[in-house]
């Protein structure tokens, strides 16, 4: 049990009381007298603690949350007794997610219960198995609180975003991907293969609208079109040191992977297969490529656990898995950072050697940092010299983008916030212009 401030307030009694014995000691009987009573007060407060078996805590969420997103949590706490009380909870969540409404404190009607809704935000994703629960019940008069623990299994996995996969089928449904950032590129043969009949819906072109099929159905029928199908889209992603740096809260391995996640999905939408390799000094993980539902959740599980290591980024080891892999033409999406011109020389010949067979993809992840440093204005001499350095870095970085695309390479060099819409459109283009 702890003491509250009320029962320390109260203590401040009995301690003048004890102080005027010293002043007049023949008052010293009632002065023993009132110290008892508040001893027996608070003893018998003490007593009217609730059973721990009246008290029962569930905790309701869901198993699979997003990085960088809210996911809704409840606490639901019933309480068996006849008296009201007065709780407070909180819960033992990892460091790496943020939580807002816990610590929560509220009354729980006798036989009743009710419900402390909180929200957790993860920063970080990987699996996890969150178990305790810690509540604090308050004594009748209020001079005492019990701390009990609760264990309740509850593990789960941090994923990344993939609340954005729910709006973009939505949009995708209402041809409205533009919402999103998305633009539908029209090129050779993306008006010429016909795919199927659907009922008009709103923000649908009026010109694809079938006369015939609507007038058999008697609604608005409008004609969809697609692309090639059954090509290849295999992505190489970068989990070495240089993708530690932070943007908007996460780190540019995870805009990287929710830029993955996206565009994977926005792939087998299109009929295409999908693989993946995340690599550092070793291959760490390898999906082969494939298509259709599973393909979806095959993706999504292999990349949740993926963290950014220290270690220097083994390109050779990286392309000659993938040689080795990937036989088919495919276009090789590499989400990387290169930070200076010894990476580059390293990363170099193996893009020539992937040219031969490959379309190659370059998403270049800016430091943000970096760039910012380079225009800032320098006020002092050291300031000088890191702003001079910040800026001979940043102007090799966007000399090092047309290099790649001199070299034949697609290249999508972005801040790690806007890696998503441009990798996806870059894909559309690919797909609109038959590149593959």
């Amino acid at each position: 049990m702890i003491p509250t401030p009320r029962m320390l307030l109260l203590l401040l009694g009995p301690i003048a009381v004890g102080a005027l014995a010293v002043v007049w000691p023949a008052h010293t009987l009632w002065i023993i007298i009132a110290d008892g009573a508040f001893v027996t007060l608070a003893l018998m407060d003490a007593l009217t603690f609730p059973r721990k078996s009246k008290l029962r805590i569930e905790r309701k969420g869901h198993h699979n949350l997003s990085v960088g997103a809210n996911n809704r949590f409840t606490l639901v706490v019933h309480n068996g007794g006849r008296r009201p009380l007065q709780v407070e909870l909180t819960e033992s969540f990892p460091s790496s997610m943020a939580i807002e409404g816990i610590p929560a404190r509220g009354w729980i009607p006798g036989h009743g219960r009710r419900r402390f809704p909180y929200t957790v935000t993860p920063s970080r994703r990987g699996a996890y198995d969150l178990k305790r629960t810690y509540m604090r019940v308050t004594s009748l008069l209020g001079l005492w609180k019990r701390q009990i623990k609760r264990q309740i299994d509850h593990p789960i996995k941090v994923l990344p975003d993939v609340k954005i996969l729910g709006t973009y089928a939505l949009l995708a449904r209402r041809n409205r991907i533009d919402l999103m950032g998305f633009r539908q590129t029209r090129g050779r043969g993306s008006d010429v293969e016909f795919d199927r009949l659907r009922e008009y819906q709103r923000d649908d072109d009026y010109r694809r609208i079938d006369p015939f099929a609507s007038a058999r159905y008697r609604k608005l029928i409008t004609r969809e079109y697609h692309v090639s199908r059954n090509q290849n889209i295999f992505f190489m992603v970068d989990c070495g040191r240089s993708m530690a740096g932070e943007s908007s809260g996460l780190s540019s391995l995870d805009h990287g992977l929710n830029a993955t996640l996206m565009l994977s999905h926005v792939a087998l939408e299109q009929g295409d297969n999908v693989g993946l390799m995340a690599f550092d000094d070793q291959v760490r993980s390898i999906l082969p490529l494939s298509s259709g539902l599973r393909s979806k959740t095959a993706v999504l599980y292999s990349l949740y656990d993926l963290s950014v290591s220290e270690a220097e980024s083994d390109y050779e080891q990286a392309f000659i898995t993938l040689q080795r892999r990937v036989r088919q033409r495919s276009l090789v999406v590499l989400i990387t950072n290169v930070m200076d011109r010894a990476s580059f020389e390293l990363l170099r010949p193996h893009l020539m050697v992937l040219m031969r067979r490959h379309l190659p993809l370059v998403m270049l992840l800016r430091d943000e940092d970096l760039f910012a440093l380079a225009e800032k204005t320098p006020n002092s001499p050291a300031e000088f010299y890191q702003v001079g350095a910040a800026a001979e870095l940043a102007t090799w970085r966007e000399s090092l983008a047309a290099q790649l695309q001199r070299m034949g390479a697609l290249v999508v060099d972005i801040r790690p916030d806007q890696a998503t819409p441009e990798l996806i459109n870059t894909y559309l283009r690919v797909k609109a212009h038959q590149l593959l």
